[in-house]
């Protein structure tokens, strides 16, 4: 008997490591580029280059098809046989999206964007919506952290340490888009053809569109209702609030990726375990996996309370720096979108309930969205780190509802 059959959270700690360790290194990386870009390039370009990535974060979410919800578990369920063919599939559908989504994300960016910086920010969008052609939901399904930092994490470093002496010699910002860019393209080519290969990749089958839709349409309904209201925040707050409001927002997001990003780094490493073996550890690993993400969001409350507005100015600035109402928003904001990602992505969707998943992220979106734009065109930064609170604090509620509503049903027919 193995030790993992005695012990159902034996290698909980490695694992959480693994997938945590290296991705925080990849969150950290843009600190070294971004506060020069603050400094050196101007608010113009920090606004650019922020709405650009939050334009392309949300295109992605049409190119992924839901995949980054539903991959993982679909992965880590299958005969190892199968799986292979689960990636060639998912990137042959997608493809299909790519360029029409790519050109939507250039324009729309290139039209929002301050003019001084259309163009970077146009090329910064089309590289972020690559991202929705990324394999790293397989690798989590897999269970292979190092695959995520040789194919996902280290193009990206190598891409930002690349655009920082550009930016600080010539004070050119287009590098940075434009090798981010070269990045996306070769780490996805690179993962693709190594795992599938070229003739099964271009071997279409008929309907096959149609069918992963089918599928997948809950959760992808469900990514895109999230992004409304997260990734599109940032878009949001620049169309109705003042432009110096709007840089202190971003300099609020910037912090605020950081723990976004810690907490997609611990579900990742915890989606695939929690239904591992046949889900006949799952009530376990779910709450602990709760108890985690709990201590994860409560700490970046605290820390975006009592250091956000010093670490901003220290790393952005005293013009674009937030103030403490602004921090606290994003600091609830981070607590609620920890505890959503355990009560949803992972503990709805492991126990298949990805309606009730997807209503409650529509839900969240239906009033996120209002609250962001109402409070951000009337207190600016702050208001709109509130408004995005307040969406993330709709979506824990309903899915703690339909949570404790499984239990009982569950309970009922133990009984």
């Amino acid at each position: 008997m193995t030790v993992g059959a005695d012990n159902p959270d034996a290698g909980l700690a490695k694992r959480v490591l693994a997938f945590a360790g290296l991705p925080f290194l990849s969150l950290i990386t843009p600190f070294l580029f971004l506060p020069i870009l603050a400094r050196v390039a101007g608010a113009d370009a920090w606004v650019a280059i922020a709405v650009s990535q939050s334009i392309g974060a949300f295109v992605a979410l049409f190119i992924s098809l839901g995949y980054n919800t539903v991959g993982p578990a679909l992965v880590a369920l299958a005969p190892a046989n199968e799986r292979p063919k689960l990636l060639a599939t998912s990137i042959r559908v997608r493809s299909m999206i790519l360029v029409p989504g790519a050109i939507v994300a250039a324009v729309l960016a290139a039209l929002i964007a301050p003019e001084s910086n259309r163009l970077e920010a146009a090329i910064m969008a089309i590289a972020i919506a690559l991202s929705g052609m990324s394999s790293s939901w397989f690798m989590i399904g897999l269970g292979r952290a190092s695959l995520i930092a040789l194919y996902e994490i280290v193009p990206r470093i190598v891409a930002t340490l690349a655009a920082v002496p550009f930016l600080i010699v010539l004070g050119q910002v287009i590098w940075y888009p434009a090798l981010l860019l070269v990045a996306s393209v070769v780490s996805v080519a690179a993962y693709s053809l190594r795992t599938v290969g070229l003739r099964t990749l271009v071997d279409r089958r008929s309907g096959e569109f149609g069918r992963v839709w089918q599928h997948n349409r809950a959760a992808a309904t469900t990514e895109l209702a999230s992004g409304a209201y997260n990734s599109l925040a940032v878009t949001f707050v620049s169309l109705v609030a003042p432009a110096a409001q709007t840089a202190r927002y971003v300099s609020g997001d910037k912090l605020y990726r950081i723990g976004q990003y810690s907490v997609s780094a611990l579900g990742n490493s915890l989606q695939g375990w929690v239904v591992e073996d046949a889900r006949r550890h799952f009530t376990r690993r779910a709450r602990r996996s709760f108890l985690l993400h709990f201590a994860l969001g409560f700490a970046g409350l605290v820390m975006f309370v009592t250091l956000g507005p010093w670490l901003s100015a220290m790393l952005f600035g005293d013009v674009v720096a937030i103030d403490l109402a602004t921090a606290a928003g994003f600091g609830f904001a981070t607590l609620f979108i920890a505890l959503g990602t355990t009560l949803g992505r992972i503990t709805l969707v492991g126990l298949s309930a990805r309606r009730e998943f997807m209503t409650s992220v529509l839900l969240a979106a239906a009033i996120g969205i209002p609250a962001v734009l109402v409070l951000a065109s009337q207190f600016g930064a702050a208001g709109g780190a509130w408004g995005l609170a307040i969406g993330e604090f709709v979506s824990v509620t309903a899915q703690s509802i339909f949570l404790a509503s499984k239990w009982k049903a569950t309970a009922r027919e133990v009984a």
